[in-house]
Formats: structure tokens, C-alpha cells, sequence
């Protein structure tokens, strides 16, 4: 598939949420975290991407996790996120 723009949202449990444009092919975990912390406010490392229940990692692209126009990703904030996910 070609690049193209695409639209995701962030959903955290502390209600937050956030419509972001991405490109199909570039890795999505770098500016979803950076849009989302400032955004918020919140500091980029302190975040965890997960999409259907599994961490999303720093090569993923919208195109490689088989995602579609309006997925819903999940954002965990806290360093703890990170102990409890699977890898």
C-alpha cells in the first residue's frame, strides 16, 4: 500500500483522547507518544502504546499492525506500564 495519511485516536483511561494524522508506513510509537504528551502535558517516556491488548513497538507502522482508518489506540501513562505488558 502506498503512503498515505491516516487517522488514529488515543484513548486513555484517565479520559483523555486525542485524533492524530499518520503516514501509513513511518513508525507510529515516537510521534504518538510525542503528540500525546504534549498534548497533555505529560512526559513521552511515561507512556506505553497498546493496540488489542499488546504493546505497540518503536518499528511498528499503521500498515505492519493491519490497522484501519479510525483504530483506537490505548495509552498507559506511568512507569509501570511497562512491567506489566507483554513484550
Amino acid at each position: 500500500m502506498a503512503n498515505q495519511s491516516k487517522i488514529i485516536w488515543l484513548l486513555s483511561s484517565n479520559g483523555h483522547h486525542l485524533k492524530c494524522h499518520v503516514n501509513t508506513e513511518e513508525p507510529l510509537t515516537a510521534l504518538l507518544k510525542q503528540k500525546y504528551a504534549q498534548a497533555f502535558g505529560v512526559s513521552s517516556e511515561s507512556l506505553t502504546l497498546i493496540l488489542d491488548g499488546e504493546k505497540i513497538q518503536e518499528e511498528d507502522t499503521f500498515d505492519s499492525l493491519g490497522m484501519v482508518d479510525y483504530d483506537i489506540v490505548d495509552v498507559l501513562e506511568g512507569t509501570w506500564c511497562t512491567n506489566t505488558m507483554k513484550t
